[in-house]
């Protein structure tokens, strides 16, 4: 996959386009995140958590809007009983990240489920 060259700005967040369009599966009011499949899950339920509002990595409030992500990802794994999951975030385009509004992946987890990890091994 090409990773763009340049991220859009907030005003060309697609992430900030779906809150405003209320195009998500549901939200965690507590936490201000919503949630959402992603376009390419790769595994059966995986979701995506994502701050209402615009933060990025390294912009001074990124470990408290990440922080509300990963607790609303937890809590929904916990009232869908998920027990086995990866949380995962990135930043910055060389580590895949194609939005840069900050977003928590839940990737949950099962035997057999063929998904391989770099430091993991296949399932």
């Amino acid at each position: 996959m090409m990773v763009e060259e340049r991220f859009p700005s907030e005003d060309g967040c697609v992430f900030c386009k779906k809150i405003e369009a209320a195009d998500y599966w549901g939200r965690d009011s507590e936490n201000d995140v919503i949630w959402f499949e992603p376009l390419d899950p790769v595994t059966e339920g995986h979701m995506l958590f994502v701050p209402m509002e615009h933060s990025e990595h390294g912009q001074g409030y990124g470990p408290s809007a990440a922080g509300a992500a990963v607790t609303a990802a937890e809590r929904f794994a916990i009232n869908q009983g998920i027990e086995h999951y990866n949380l995962i975030t990135s930043s910055g385009r060389w580590s895949t990240m194609t939005q840069p509004h900050i977003h928590i992946h839940l990737v949950p987890r099962r035997e057999g489920d063929g998904l391989l990890l770099p430091w993991g091994t296949v399932h």
